[in-house]
């Protein structure tokens, strides 16, 4: 484009706005493109100049309080006005207008992308972390747009500074998110052999202590980790810890003391605060498992889940919004759980024979249990390995008295019965079997 044709384009430009938008309708279509060309032109150049002062720390003082998106706002109406008046027969008016058309939707997703970098930082200042979330999250998907749309309408060092501060933005606020996710789930060693978690319902001050404008909650960490993707690394750690230190614990020894104190702005669950001192010792592994000892660990397995379920998740949906992060939790927990319990319970409680197929009645708090999980919808129908174990153990025993009752039954028939003698009766006895 040469310096007579821009001159003359901002000149038009200049025209139409102090003509108003009432003048840009009446023009004829033609004249109405050649103004639309210029004002995209101007904003496109506007638009880099805001950019590249914003981020390279020499604000242009008529960039102060801006925002980006006004001047691109009516640009939208105007393309939509000449888009509808122009003649489709007029192809290289057309072409005109589909260039504006792709240079304009470039210049709306650097607006956009500038104006919600610009309010990440004060939005994670006061404590709107799923707005920071949902405004990152936005982020990278006009990024990508730009890119595989109309990366030829977006000028290259404009991008790549949004880019860099994206990425700047994003790293913030993962950082911002690890501080939220260790004060609401703080997990302590208490002396040497008492761990307990206490769960945070809402958290009222960043790391620097300055007080957040409203308290960020549970509901708003798992909004903002879901909307970043980030919910399965935090949940496996999660899942880790409640799986070596109160699961598995309780699996060893169910007699382990658990104790559950709940106040109005968190919830304490532990292990070991009264057995630590008394010596007690986890029960062996060959020991003789109990109907007893199937009911101490459904009991102290369902008060855990139920603080999961109560107070991890405080005051959260996990039918809607946050059901992903709750069933991948529930899922993360039951396959490294189940191969434990099946080992250390379901195995030795399987009979020696037959003829103790009666003791099987020692698995059903084992079968509870698994209900519990279904009911707290931390596993589905399709993972209650406990009873299907179950009902493959009882197949297999009833499978085994058919094999051996057809056993003896075809032994009876095929014994040779031609030396019997008739007792009592005329001719020979008929065969009762058949």
């Amino acid at each position: 484009m040469n310096r007579n044709s821009r001159r003359s384009r901002r000149e038009a430009a200049a025209a139409e706005e102090a003509s108003g938008t009432a003048g840009f309708e009446s023009r004829t279509s033609e004249e109405q493109l050649t103004i639309l060309e210029a004002l995209v032109e101007e904003a496109r150049a506007s638009m880099y100049e805001a950019i590249n002062s914003h981020y390279r720390d020499f604000l242009n003082i008529k960039f102060h309080g801006q925002d980006p998106l006004d001047e691109v706002a009516t640009l939208n109406d105007k393309y939509g006005l000449v888009q509808s008046t122009i003649d489709p027969s007029a192809y290289k008016s057309k072409e005109r207008l589909d260039t504006v058309g792709c240079a304009l939707r470039a210049i709306v997703l650097l607006a956009k992308i500038h104006a919600d970098l610009k309010d990440i930082d004060d939005q994670i200042w006061r404590g709107e972390i799923a707005v920071a979330a949902s405004s990152v999250a936005e982020i990278g998907q006009l990024l990508g747009e730009l890119k595989d749309s109309v990366p030829i309408f977006a000028d290259a060092q404009a991008v790549g500074l949004l880019q860099m501060q994206y990425m700047k933005k994003k790293s913030a606020l993962k950082a911002e998110l690890d501080y939220l996710m260790a004060e609401m789930y703080q997990i302590n060693d208490v002396g040497a052999s008492v761990v307990e978690m206490v769960v945070s319902y809402r958290v009222m001050a960043n790391y620097d202590d300055a007080l957040y404008d409203s308290p960020v909650t549970i509901g708003d960490l798992f909004f903002a980790l879901a909307n970043l993707d980030l919910f399965c690394d935090k949940m496996d750690v999660l899942a880790d810890a409640l799986i070596h230190r109160w699961f598995i614990p309780l699996l060893r020894n169910p007699n382990e003391s658990l104790a559950v104190s709940k106040v109005k702005l968190f919830a304490t669950i532990n292990i070991g605060a009264y057995t630590a001192s008394s010596g007690s010792k986890s029960s062996g592994g060959d020991a003789h498992i109990t109907l007893s000892h199937c009911e101490l660990v459904r009991d102290k397995w369902s008060t855990v889940l139920n603080f999961i379920r109560d107070e991890m998740f405080y005051d959260v949906s996990i039918d809607e919004e946050h059901a992903a992060i709750y069933e991948y939790l529930g899922a993360k927990l039951w396959a490294a759980l189940w191969p434990r319990l099946h080992e250390s319970l379901l195995v030795p409680l399987v009979p020696a024979d037959i003829d103790a197929i009666g003791d099987t009645q020692n698995m059903v708090p084992l079968l509870e249990l698994e209900e519990r999980w279904l009911e707290l919808g931390l596993i589905t129908e399709d993972k209650m390995h406990i009873k299907d174990s179950i009902r493959s153990l009882l197949q297999t025993y009833v499978g085994k008295r058919r094999r051996d009752l057809l056993t003896t039954v075809a032994s009876v028939l095929a014994t040779d019965d031609a030396n019997t003698v008739v007792v009592g009766g005329e001719g020979p006895v008929t065969d009762m079997l058949c």
